[in-house]
């Protein structure tokens, strides 16, 4: 009989924790789902539910939790980081896969990513403890990382625009109170935000006592897997949508390269949906969508050596996608 796994999720009331949840739900590249035998929710507090393959769990409080009969503790993506929690878990044997606010940027290991640097998985592993960008910078990583093997990269400028989901499920509250009372002419009450969210653009802003700006942990993972050589610039604003995340990207190349050439090496990853030269995908394409999707594809100078492109995604899938990946790959062995 196939071997079974016990799985952990941090934060799995979390949209991010609640992604990673369906996540596993979905079938492998084998066709079958992961060989979950039980999950165990786990959360700041032990108010809160999830549901997995039909069932209703209990979240369990972070700090009563027993790990010793779990395999993989997860960490998702942008999640807050507890660090005590992922101690007493490879403590107990358990490996953990982090994909917190940060985690990249933490020095402890080299971050992983399936299908760009898995060849590091086992040397990772042997820590029980592997590093994944969890940022919205996540999703574009393939990417640019394909881009920069083949014709290497120079500069990155990005302009991310993140959902509100990203400010959590307070976000997604108050922009759905602000846009209906807009609509019926009444004071916006802004809540727990500096700024109006609903029909507004509002820029990243490092506040007091805020570790890392989400601009500063974009920045450094782009840097953690691309290489520290690279000119890096991230601009981030939270814009008035729900779900789904939009990319303006701007890059020089250190070779020369034609367009054609572009969308022949992104066609070759079944990831990537690249549009027609006369169509854009939008955010209402993105959201809960597994792939990447990139239009306006264009050069803005003769000498062949800049690339710009519009790129959606829904960031929490990518990242879910990405940890299950990893423990697909670390069991793959085991359950032969």
């Amino acid at each position: 009989m196939s071997r079974t796994f016990n799985i952990a999720i941090y934060a799995a009331e979390t949209f991010a924790g609640e992604t990673l949840i369906r996540q596993l739900e979905e079938p492998l590249s084998s066709g079958n789902p992961l060989p979950v035998c039980n999950l165990l929710p786990v959360s700041e507090s032990s108010a809160s539910v999830v549901e997995f393959h039909g069932a209703t769990l209990e979240c369990v409080a972070a700090g009563d939790v027993d790990l010793t009969n779990t395999e993989f503790l997860l960490m998702p993506s942008g999640c807050s980081r507890n660090a005590q929690l992922m101690t007493r878990a490879i403590e107990s044997g358990c490996t953990v896969i982090d994909a917190s606010a940060g985690a990249t940027m933490q020095g402890y290991t080299v971050p992983v990513l399936p299908g760009l640097n898995e060849y590091m998985l086992a040397e990772m592993a042997a820590n029980r403890y592997l590093s994944v960008p969890g940022s919205a910078a996540a999703s574009l990583l393939p990417v640019l990382q394909r881009i920069h093997q083949q014709f290497g990269l120079s500069r990155i400028n990005l302009v991310l625009m993140q959902p509100v989901a990203a400010l959590g499920k307070s976000g997604v509250d108050a922009l759905r109170q602000q846009t209906i009372e807009l609509l019926n002419g009444k004071p916006v009450q802004q809540g727990d935000f500096a700024q109006r969210l609903a029909y507004n653009l509002v820029p990243d802003q490092h506040s007091e006592g805020q570790e890392l700006s989400r601009e500063a942990i974009i920045h450094g993972e782009l840097l953690a897997v691309l290489g520290e050589e690279l000119d890096i610039r991230v601009t981030n604003i939270t814009a008035p949508v729900f779900f789904g995340d939009s990319y303006v990207v701007d890059i020089d190349t250190v070779q020369t390269v034609e367009i054609h050439e572009i969308r022949s090496l992104l066609a070759e990853f079944p990831e990537v949906f690249l549009s027609e030269a006369d169509d854009v995908s939008t955010i209402a394409d993105a959201a809960g969508s597994d792939q990447l999707l990139v239009s306006c594809l264009h050069q803005k100078s003769n000498y062949g050596m800049d690339l710009s492109f519009w790129l959606v995604a829904d960031s929490f899938k990518r990242g879910a996608i990405h940890v299950v990946e990893l423990i697909e790959l670390l069991i793959k062995d085991v359950t032969e």
